[in-house]
């Protein structure tokens, strides 16, 4: 049986503020989603993503990772003319995914928000978990980054559909931010999280005080650390991984 609650690693750069508090001593201990780019530096339960390009450009560590759970696409595993061959790893798991809200998501996709975030939020929530913490879930700069690897070489950075180099990591010389959705306004960003509010017996911190996503309720890392200091876990991250792959193989559309 799987714990009742997990964490969710993000990019934004708050998560810096947690590193030197020992963030990655509970990230150990707890059932933990890592987004994207955390394959690189955090050893978390699983990994998700959504773009068929971050998973191609990173397969090295997707395909040594125990769980990747990603967002099905049809550039995955296909050889798809003018586009840079993507291989699939044998214990990929790729699930459907919807721009729209649905009440039963692992069948007929997970509400996306546009953002990887959202796909993982459902994921946790559709997996079982009560009590989920957002971390990095800013879409801001925060103390002047916007991803929390920002400056780090290569982080980041991908090559899109045709080659081409891309990245949603800081902002343009004309103040946009290079991760498009960051661009909208206050009330559009939230719109894209409200179908959250709905979910019944979950609760959803976001450990971002800064953020713009206002949906969730806000709390820094010493009041996360608290509250998961008051109930101490340790997980077997083998037998959850295990626990999760089962759960999910009969959505799984890598099979």
């Amino acid at each position: 049986m799987l714990p009742s609650r997990c964490l969710i690693l993000g990019s934004g750069n708050s998560v810096s503020s947690g590193i030197p508090l020992g963030l990655s001593n509970h990230i150990e201990n707890e059932v933990t989603f890592g987004i994207n780019e955390s394959i690189k530096f955090f050893d978390t339960t699983a990994v998700t993503f959504m773009d068929w390009c971050c998973y191609r450009d990173r397969f090295d560590l997707y395909a040594q990772h125990p769980l990747t759970i990603g967002a099905f696409d049809t550039h995955i595993g296909k050889h798809i003319e003018g586009a840079t061959p993507c291989p699939k790893h044998d214990s990929l798991t790729l699930l459907p995914w919807s721009g729209k809200w649905n009440d039963n998501p692992l069948k007929n996709g997970l509400y996306a928000a546009n953002l990887c975030g959202g796909f993982t939020l459902h994921l946790a929530i559709s997996l079982g978990f009560k009590q989920i913490f957002l971390l990095g879930f800013d879409c801001c700069e925060v103390n002047g980054k916007t991803h929390w690897y920002q400056g780090i070489e290569g982080a980041g950075v991908f090559n899109d559909y045709e080659g081409k180099e891309r990245t949603g990591v800081g902002k343009k010389e004309t103040g946009e931010y290079k991760t498009s959705i960051y661009n909208n306004h206050d009330v559009a960003i939230n719109v894209l999280w409200k179908p959250f509010e709905e979910i019944d017996k979950v609760m959803i911190y976001n450990v971002s005080l800064g953020s713009r996503i206002s949906v969730f309720q806000k709390i820094g890392y010493q009041s996360m650390f608290t509250i998961l200091n008051q109930n101490p876990i340790k997980v077997n991250q083998e037998e959850v991984q295990k626990e999760i792959r089962t759960l999910l193989q009969p959505y799984n559309k890598a099979l």
